[in-house]
Order: C-alpha cells, then sequence, then structure tokens
C-alpha cells in the first residue's frame, strides 16, 4: 500500500512484480506497506517496505486505513478486502482480477486490472531502471539453456523464493 505522497500497499512483496513494486515507490517517497510471511520480512524491510505484516497471523485490513493505492499480485478475498484500506478516490492496480463495480462504487475507489504485454518501449524503461539502480533484480538460481527443463521443475517443485532465469 501507499500511502502519503501516494502510498502503496503491495500484497506478497517478497517476488518479481512486488519486491519491484516496493523499490519504484520506495525511490519515488513513498511510504510502502505490505504483506508477506515471516521468513520474509527482513527481506522486503531491506527493500524499503516500511510497514510489513505477516498475511499468516494478521489481517492487513485491520491494521491498515487511508491508503491511496494497492497492487494486488494474490486476488480472491485480498482483492476484496483492499477497498477497506483505501482512502475515498484511492485505486487498486490488480494482477488477477478484473474490476469489481460494486466495491468500487461502495468504497469510492477506483479498480483496474493490469494485463502486462511485453512491448519493445517498456523493455526499454525497465532496462532504463535497471541500469538506474531504480529497481532490482533477486536470483535464486541461474540455469544455463541446456538445463532449461530443470530449471523449471526447480521453479515448480522447489517453490524459490527469488527469480529461476536460463541464461540463453
Amino acid at each position: 500500500m501507499i500511502k502519503g505522497s501516494k502510498n502503496p500497499n503491495s500484497w506478497r512483496s517478497r517476488g518479481g512484480i512486488g519486491s519491484s513494486a516496493i523499490h519504484l515507490a520506495k525511490n519515488r517517497g513513498a511510504f510502502v506497506a505490505t504483506t508477506v510471511k515471516s521468513v520474509d520480512k527482513e527481506f522486503v524491510q531491506q527493500l524499503g517496505a516500511d510497514e510489513v505484516i505477516d498475511y499468516t497471523t494478521q489481517s492487513f485490513d485491520d491494521i491498515l486505513q487511508d491508503y491511496d493505492a494497492a497492487l494486488d499480485t494474490v486476488g480472491g478475498e485480498t482483492y476484496r478486502k483492499s477497498f477497506k484500506v483505501l482512502k475515498k478516490s484511492g485505486i487498486i492496480v490488480s494482477m488477477l482480477e478484473q474490476p469489481d463495480l460494486n466495491l468500487m462504487k461502495q468504497y469510492g475507489v477506483r479498480s483496474t486490472f493490469q494485463f502486462t504485454e511485453t512491448t519493445k518501449e517498456r523493455l526499454t524503461k525497465l532496462t532504463q531502471w535497471i541500469d538506474e539502480n531504480d529497481i532490482q533484480v533477486y536470483v535464486e538460481k541461474a540455469f544455463p539453456s541446456s538445463e532449461a527443463a530443470k530449471a523449471l521443475d526447480y521453479q515448480k517443485d522447489d517453490h524459490p523464493r527469488r527469480k529461476v532465469i536460463i541464461i540463453m
């Protein structure tokens, strides 16, 4: 969640989208709240998260209020609860849920669905952000292209906490 100078919330921010969102928001002066398991608390604090909630023991909608924006990478009940923590005219960007018009009307909040489409312009901007250390990519394990199947198995079976990459 973002608060103050456009404060964001980002749910379960240990992954690539969430960790990048923390970097981008903090580099723009935002106060960031997020939810993760306790094992990932230190990691997201190092990224710059100001408030970290363990979603396995606490419900963020009981703790947070008056945020400007939320990034939903979880969907379902998490998406629905996000409306409660935003101020009127706040916005939820969901990677999984189509906007719920009833909840938007009930809470006076905007909602949008973000489908990420790769374009040359977006990749150029992403490269610029990486080059400027605006965002960082956290790699858990790298595999040569000859072991691509092994990389996919590792991703599926070992539940990595960071990115698994295949070097071409």
